[in-house]
């Protein structure tokens, strides 16, 4: 499937390789999370059982709630019958609760699994991104002398309909770099990090 709406930028510098400079260079090592890394990368969500009764009756409550709330947002407060409908909305939407925590003890600890494995993600990203912050500061500076040096700037470019990303880039070496979630694991991310060579084409004249 083509992956549109998706932003590729070109730099003409490594930006890995600049990080992995001021990373070298900061007293405190980057924090290891590797075996963290690997239980995230082994993540798969739970399978819901659809023909659990407990997940249909969560199922159809939810479409109700959903139907009746559309309908009020529409009506007016005024109108004959709208108490009466938002009496209903209510109590479907204690059921709802009701039926959810019924759906949550069908999927068994899954679920709860599932969210203490996203609060030790949560809580490694942000001790990673206080390292960061420190260990990266220096990075836009390091990258405006980059920039300086080879005198072009980043490009930045989104992918068509057709997963087709266009640039137009003066002469010299540039890295693609494109970041997009993984569509079956949320903890995951997939980085695409490619260099690439335009030569300058010279001009005949006759």
């Amino acid at each position: 499937m083509p992956l549109a709406g998706v932003t590729i930028t070109a730099f003409p510098y490594d930006p890995q390789h600049l990080l992995d400079s001021l990373a070298a260079a900061y007293p405190v090592p980057k924090p290891d999370f590797s075996s963290l890394e690997a239980e995230l990368r082994a993540f798969r969500p739970p399978e819901i059982p659809v023909d659990d009764p407990a997940v249909r009756a969560a199922a159809a409550t939810r479409d109700s709630v959903r139907r009746l709330a559309d309908s009020l947002r529409v009506a007016s407060r005024r109108a004959p019958g709208y108490a009466a409908a938002y009496a209903r909305f209510r109590r479907l939407y204690a059921r709802l609760t009701d039926r959810s925590s019924a759906q949550q003890m069908a999927l068994g600890g899954a679920l709860d699994s599932a969210r203490a494995l996203a609060d030790r993600a949560g809580r490694a990203a942000d001790s990673l991104r206080s390292w960061e912050a420190q260990a990266y500061a220096d990075f836009d500076s390091a990258a405006a002398l980059e920039v300086a040096r080879s005198g072009r700037e980043p490009v930045a470019s989104v992918t068509d309909a057709d997963g087709w990303a266009r640039f137009t880039l003066p002469s010299g070496t540039w890295y693609l770099v494109l970041r997009i979630p993984d569509n079956d694991n949320p903890f995951v991310e997939h980085v695409w990090d490619v260099s690439a060579t335009v030569a300058a084409f010279p001009i005949r004249t006759p």
